[in-house]
């Protein structure tokens, strides 16, 4: 699923003239407020019933450097979820179809008014498992589960 799509800013840019290491994050960010969106969660929803998503890892992998003005977009994947978590995996790809990044996301079904980790409401919950049919037999990104090591995996 494409979640997003933007342009690299100058105020982005850091001083090896490529894209800063921490708007990766953001672009990544942006992409998860996106699906969420698209999930029936959006801001409104959230402050009405207090259901949210909560990050609790992300691994970023940076492939390739990127420019200012490159027009970069976001494709996301559904990993797998549980009644209270959810992981997903985002590739960043320029206007060639080449993979930037990628980041590999967990989340958290959490309660802002309980102040506790909860099952996804229902709704929530058969938006995931439609996304999941959507989705067919998409292979495991090869990366997918692999942590930081100085030896290969």
């Amino acid at each position: 699923m494409r979640t997003l799509e933007t342009t690299i800013i100058k105020d982005w840019i850091d001083y090896n003239d490529h894209l800063n290491e921490a708007y990766y994050l953001v672009i990544f960010s942006q992409a998860t407020d996106a699906l969420q969106t698209h999930l029936g969660m959006t801001v409104e929803t959230i402050k009405a019933t207090g259901f949210t998503l909560f990050t609790v890892a992300t691994q970023l992998r940076y492939l390739q450097e990127i420019g200012l003005g490159e027009n970069v977009y976001v494709t996301t994947q559904l990993l797998e979820h549980d009644s209270k978590r959810l992981r997903i995996f985002h590739t960043l790809y320029n206007d060639q179809h080449e993979a930037l990044a990628t980041a590999e996301k967990l989340f958290l079904s959490y309660h802002l008014k309980q102040k506790k980790v909860i099952d996804f409401n229902e709704g929530f919950y058969h938006q995931l498992a439609l996304w999941q049919n959507q989705q067919g037999s998409i292979s495991m990104p090869s990366t997918a589960g692999q942590g930081i090591s100085l030896t290969k995996q």
